[in-house]
């Protein structure tokens, strides 16, 4: 599995060693630069109602190119189709990144995503923390101005996020519907807090390329 770290953030990553034990087979890390800075301008996400890209200021060029990027949603689509035509997508290929990404739904909305996956994926670490919905009293507190540490284990989500996109490449499987699987599709904190590990059917399928134990 080759993972890519944006190069933003490869100073400050902390899983390293986490995500090497959690494979049987060799994990090669390389950071990663987005070399286009008009491309990643051009596909912010201007309104959460609708899927349009427009010309982008050069301010906002200019913007992307020094990293102030504070506050910016990316299409997660548009950017994973960049991602991939920039490395070998024949084995397992992740980009580990800080910005966040969302994906637009039926719903005629864009969501916060953790993941998106295609021949490769992309893995927001914003997005494990912001994307998944919050139980009710912490949207309470923020209107009254109180904001909460946000309560995820990172690591814990990450090798999730990590073994559905392999499960996903490998075997082309799509989740999990136990909710206790590390391979469940989880949309708020709560759904994490009750993954335990993998389920007996993605032990078994899974079994040759994860050390189940360090789950």
């Amino acid at each position: 599995m080759k993972i890519y770290i944006e190069d933003r953030i490869w100073d400050s990553f902390q899983f390293f060693d986490e995500i090497r034990n959690l494979f049987k087979f060799p994990v090669e890390f390389e950071p990663y630069m987005f070399k286009d800075p008009r491309f990643l301008a051009y596909i912010r996400i201007r309104r959460p109602d609708k899927r349009e890209f427009y010309e982008p200021f050069p301010v906002e060029v200019e913007n992307e190119r020094k990293g102030l990027i504070k506050g910016v949603i990316y299409d997660g689509i548009e950017l994973l189709k960049h991602f991939c035509l920039d490395v070998n997508v024949s084995k397992p290929t992740v980009l580990i990144t800080d910005r966040l990404i969302a994906t637009f739904d039926e719903d005629g909305r864009y969501h916060l995503r953790m993941i998106v996956m295609g021949p490769a994926a992309i893995i927001s670490l914003k997005g494990i923390l912001y994307a998944p919905a919050k139980p009710p009293q912490y949207y309470i507190k923020l209107s009254l101005g109180f904001e909460d540490a946000i309560d995820i284990d990172v690591s814990k989500v990450l090798k999730m996020l990590l073994l559905q996109f392999y499960a996903y490449f490998k075997y082309e499987e799509v989740f999990c519907e136990n909710d206790e699987c590390m391979l469940h599709n989880c949309h708020t904190t709560e759904e994490i807090k009750k993954v335990k590990g993998l389920c007996e059917k993605h032990k078994k399928m899974l079994e040759d390329a994860v050390n189940l134990g360090d789950l």
